[in-house]
């Protein structure tokens, strides 16, 4: 496939059963969104930036920091959903979801997701792993989880993997990191297919591709910082934006 053109959309919604209202949750003096939405514009690599969203809440705040923002359906379960209905009217031959709550994602890792694609246009899906760092996470249900083939093809995904007892560093599990990539066709077939038994039991979009047979592609991230889930995750995601330099970077440049 040639003219790869690559779009990112960041999905937000107020209704969140762990944390209602996140993505307006005020860090450093910005909501999380623009958090998000700016980190993803320091990569050059997307020729559309977009925030897709059901709440005016959210549409007025991305609206009032000039960016680029539609309203979708109140309808859609999943996140994918609201990134294919947003990605419908779109020029673009593959589609970034970069999950609203990835605030500390770090431009340079959108790279590596964008050269991934570009390396293997014709692939349907993709999606950011990372180490497992500490043997904690494997319990912690706020973490989703999957296997990975020595091909870098995801083989399952969960939010419990502690029985398998594993030591460091823990692999084949590796993190999943809510930056998942899609041939556009793929995500408007992917939305059109029913929801799956384990997508539906453990709330893993992921796993509506694995049981569908499609292939999802890992892209493999030195490290994987926290999102924000739920108000522990909030006080973690400070402590990270106070103690590391590189996050200080990045915030610096996305405030000024």
């Amino acid at each position: 496939m040639s003219d790869v053109k690559i779009v990112a959309i960041i999905p937000a919604r107020m209704a969140s059963s762990r944390f209602p209202g996140k993505p307006l949750l005020e860090i450093e003096g910005l909501p999380m969104i623009e958090h998000v939405r700016r980190r993803t514009l320091l990569c050059s690599g997307f020729s559309v930036v977009l925030v897709a969203t059901c709440d005016k809440e959210i549409f007025d705040v991305v609206n009032k920091h000039h960016g680029r923002v539609v309203m979708t359906s109140a309808d859609h379960i999943m996140a994918s959903d609201r990134v294919a209905e947003a990605s419908s009217s779109l020029d673009c031959t593959h589609v970034i979801n970069v999950q609203g709550d990835e605030i500390l994602v770090m431009p340079e890792d959108l790279e590596r997701m964008i050269w991934a694609m570009q390396q293997d246009p014709d692939q349907l899906y993709w999606n950011a792993t990372a180490p497992i760092e500490k043997e904690t996470e494997l319990a912690d249900s706020a973490i989703v989880k999957c296997v990975v083939s020595r091909t870098e093809k995801i083989l399952y995904c969960s939010r419990q993997f502690q029985h398998l007892q594993l030591k460091p560093p823990f692999e084949p599990v590796r993190k999943i990191l809510g930056i998942l990539g899609y041939r556009k066709e793929a995500l408007i077939q992917f939305n059109r297919l029913p929801r799956t038994p384990l997508e539906s039991t453990q709330s893993i979009d992921q796993s509506r591709i694995i049981e569908n047979d499609s292939p999802l592609m890992s892209v493999p991230f030195a490290s994987g910082y926290p999102g924000i889930n739920d108000t522990r995750e909030a006080e973690i995601v400070r402590g990270v934006l106070q103690s590391n330099n590189h996050q200080q970077a990045v915030l610096k440049k996305i405030i000024n």
